[in-house]
């Protein structure tokens, strides 16, 4: 059996998206919930009151506790951040847009490899002494860089426009911004690499960053979706960067429990840029 204490914990962890008090007396049921979650609270009042009729029909029809039956009034109860108020969807809905259109400007930006293919500067480069892998790194830091910027530029208007509570949560605010951003520079240089022209890679990289955002929750939520949609969702790192945030900004986690985001972007990058660097050998032959 659990107690108030222990069922609020699990809320606060994301065990549970909701639990439910009952009062000796039944006068008000507590729902302790994650409201993140707008589903899981709706559907568990939605039970209650099931109930509630179920044994409202008992009673009327003279069941035990006919004369003392009056229903079951409910209460959510927002146990993660009581006065969070709209700051967090904001942030939200900023991590989620902020994702989406940064994989379109590293994809945009890593283009820059075709033009210098096109006027035949990649080949001098190719040609000194930083080589193939040296420009595609020194391109990668770039576009990683312009990431950062990006996602903070943004996230700082958040604060001043919307009152973003960002000030509060930098540590854990850069560390996923810079494990997205360095995955999403490696992405753009993937896709570049793939591309035989600008015409190319911006139709691919719309098809990808598109599909990418709609499985991945940055158009639409995922704990919205069903639950083998969520499932699908780990595919893409917007989901892994998207929870990196809500972590954050929403259950103000410790930076250590922000791992296994960090882990999960970091080795994206690292396959990304990994096969960018594959498929640029076709540049070193010409």
């Amino acid at each position: 059996m659990l107690d108030r204490a222990a069922a609020e914990k699990l809320v606060r962890n994301a065990t549970l998206p909701v639990a439910i008090v009952l009062p000796k007396d039944l006068a008000k049921v507590q729902l302790l919930a994650d409201v993140s979650d707008p589903i899981s609270p709706q559907i568990a009042q939605g039970l209650l009151q099931k109930v509630s009729f179920t044994a409202r029909f008992e009673a009327i029809s003279g069941g035990p506790g006919a004369s003392s039956f009056v229903g079951l009034p409910t209460e959510v109860v927002n146990v993660v951040q009581p006065d969070a108020g709209e700051n967090v969807a904001v942030s939200f809905s900023a991590a989620g847009i902020g994702v989406m259109f940064l994989l379109f400007s590293c994809a945009g930006a890593g283009g820059a490899l075709l033009e210098e293919v096109e006027a035949g500067t990649l080949g001098r480069l190719i040609g000194s002494r930083a080589g193939m892998s040296g420009v595609l790194v020194g391109k990668w830091l770039f576009l990683t860089l312009m990431g950062v910027a990006q996602i903070s530029l943004m996230f700082i208007w958040g604060a001043v426009a919307f009152h973003v509570p960002l000030a509060s949560h930098v540590p854990g605010f850069l560390v996923i911004t810079s494990a997205t951003a360095a995955a999403a520079a490696a992405l753009g240089l993937f896709l570049a690499t793939l591309s035989r022209s600008r015409q190319q890679l911006a139709g691919i990289s719309t098809i990808v960053i598109l599909t990418m955002s709609a499985i991945g929750g940055s158009m639409f939520p995922r704990f919205l979706m069903s639950e083998t949609m969520q499932k699908v969702g780990l595919v893409t790192f917007n989901a892994w960067a998207l929870d990196g945030y809500l972590k954050v900004f929403w259950r103000e986690a410790p930076l250590v429990a922000l791992w296994p985001q960090v882990v999960v972007l970091i080795g994206l990058a690292a396959v990304f840029f990994g096969a960018a660097r594959l498929v640029a050998r076709r540049w070193e032959a010409v």
